[in-house]
């Protein structure tokens, strides 16, 4: 859906040189413009000595930025070849969001765990608490040990395993050959049909996947053990069982940015819930998604797992937020909050016949005791449609917006009916048209003249040329001006960095003593100053663009893909 275009490779070209400096730059650069290469190759064309170039690799494979081919792991005799990977390098723009999360669901031990993982890239348990400081220091390594627990129940570090390291379509390519050599040699023939090869395709393709899902499994490196306190009161003739846990040492471990991708996609749909509604169904909302959140769930669903009842999304609805819940309704304050509750409910459900543009978020399953799904995959749609809207009202006007949305809304669409649904004059339907054309946001497609025009039923008198909007074409092309952006603004800090590096280099030297910056010069706390307010300002635009990022790219329902 991204792409390897140009502007992409600006993009990690510029947060590999910020990561790890210019020698691994040079050799990433060498990866993302060349494509799949041995090492030797990389060391020729990268300009550098052959073990520099390895010392380099491995940098990049620590932190899962590079993969290869696993000939020398698989031993198949071939030439180990390397190849960059664009998304997981695309991930590091979001990390500032994931430590905010990290440490607003747990706490500051977990936040320094996920970012010693960052920074180190894959790590084991002993590595982990040695980095975290505590080798020498007993009750240190005990909170470093209960964090990560805490990490890996929730999900938000996962196993990684030297498989993981190769690529997906190697594995399935030498799974689909083993397996066709095995069908060939049972039928005696090596003339399969297009079903035969299909199939051996798909089945390993479900392999691999399916033994890489074992390979990230957070039990290859948690294990629990069963507790059941006996002089604890047991609770309606159960006994209360707890668990305890214990970490295996030699398994690595790593950021799951998959959970966290699922967390800022609940987010955002809280917030959709919001400005379509108001507060109180944002509240519900987030109830409703926190009671449907399940160990298996990924950022590609397509809507929540298995339904969930009113009682259980009251559960998870703080007492401090019931007089949203009223004040959002308007109702008696006498109100039951299981009623509220359910009106609300019923509102997302779109069930008050009050639908509108704004779609429903829940589905509604069942009658007597009904239980509800979030549609994730519709919302995700909608999220994406409105980002595009509101960036072409930003650009061109409310307008453009609207003949934009006449046309996406439209398979194909002539200019006097964007005229009269958009609310403009013809000639301004006309100017507009062009304007978005020109941003490649819409294409013309031709009407044929005269004698096929009528037998099109077309009148003769009807425009030569018919407006659509190719969706997957123009994502892409608003990814590629926000990996422009996102590249450019990580070029502008290094520059700001650069203009006052004396400065920087003065503060360094008294940033021990006490004082601190304001024993410096006075021009020189100014330009600090000034560097401060750039940086801050620049950081700020780069987390709202990589949030559009992640709203066109990575959110499920892009546009023909299932």
């Amino acid at each position: 859906m991204s792409g390897n275009g140009k502007e992409a490779v600006r993009l990690c070209e510029h947060i590999v040189r910020q990561a790890f400096g210019e020698i691994v730059c040079r050799v990433a650069s060498t990866l993302l413009n060349r494509g799949r290469l041995p090492a030797p190759t990389i060391a020729r064309l990268a300009g550098l000595p052959r073990p520099t170039t390895y010392a380099a690799l491995l940098i990049l494979i620590q932190h899962d930025l590079v993969q290869s081919n696993g000939a020398s792991y698989k031993d198949t005799g071939e030439d180990e070849q390397y190849e960059f990977d664009v998304m997981e390098c695309m991930m590091r723009m979001r990390w500032g969001r994931i430590l905010a999360i990290t440490h607003e669901k747990l706490d500051d031990v977990a936040l320094e765990v996920v970012r010693q993982l960052m920074i180190f890239g894959k790590l084991k348990v002993p590595e982990i608490i040695a980095t975290c400081g505590g080798q020498h220091d007993a009750l240190r390594a005990v909170a470093v040990s209960d964090a990560i627990i805490a990490l890996l129940r929730g999900r938000f570090l996962h196993a990684s395993h030297p498989e993981l390291a190769i690529l997906e379509s190697d594995q399935i390519a030498r799974r689909y050959a083993a397996a066709r050599r095995r069908l060939v040699v049972a039928r005696g023939s090596a003339l399969l049909s297009p079903q035969d090869q299909t199939n051996l395709n798909d089945e390993a393709q479900f392999q691999v996947r399916q033994e890489r899902e074992e390979q990230r499994d957070i039990h290859r490196v948690l294990i629990q053990k069963a507790k059941v306190d006996k002089d604890k009161k047991r609770r309606k003739g159960k006994a209360v069982e707890e668990f305890d846990y214990e970490l295996k040492n030699d398994v690595p471990l790593r950021v799951n940015y998959d959970r966290y991708g699922v967390l800022i996609r609940n987010e955002l749909i809280v917030k959709a819930a919001e400005d379509r509604w108001n507060k109180g169904a944002g509240v519900v909302m987030r109830a409703v998604l926190d009671a449907a959140l399940r160990d298996t769930s990924v950022l590609s669903d397509d809507r929540t797992h298995d339904a969930v009842g009113p009682v259980e999304i009251m559960d998870r609805i703080p007492n401090s937020d019931y007089p949203v819940l009223l004040a959002g309704l308007g109702v008696s304050s006498k109100t039951a909050i299981s009623d509220l509750v359910r009106h609300y409910l019923n509102i997302l459900a779109g069930e008050d016949q009050m639908v509108g543009a704004g779609g429903v978020f829940l589905q509604k399953e069942g009658t007597t005791n009904p239980g509800y799904q979030v549609e994730l995959e519709a919302i995700c749609k909608r999220l994406r449609e409105t980002m595009l809207t509101e960036l072409v009202r930003q650009k061109l006007g409310d307008k453009a917006a609207r003949v934009l949305t006449v046309v996406s809304k439209s398979s194909k669409v002539f200019e006097t009916t964007v005229r009269d649904c958009a609310m403009v004059p013809l000639k301004e339907a006309r100017r507009l048209l062009a304007e978005l054309q020109r941003l490649s946001l819409v294409e013309t497609q031709e009407v044929p003249k005269t004698g096929a025009k009528s037998r099109a039923g077309l009148p003769p008198s009807m425009e030569y040329h018919l407006w659509a909007v190719d969706l997957p074409r123009v994502y892409g092309v608003l990814l590629t001006g926000v990996y422009k952006t996102l590249a450019n603004i990580i070029q502008r800090k290094a520059k700001e960095v650069e203009k006052r590096k004396l400065p920087l280099a003065r503060e360094a030297r008294v940033l021990g003593h006490e004082g601190g910056r304001g024993l410096l010069q006075l021009k020189d706390q100014e330009d600090l100053a000034d560097l401060d307010d750039a940086l801050n300002k620049l950081s700020l635009a780069e987390t709202r663009s990589e949030l559009v990022v992640f709203i066109l790219r990575d959110l499920p329902g892009w546009p023909g893909q299932k």
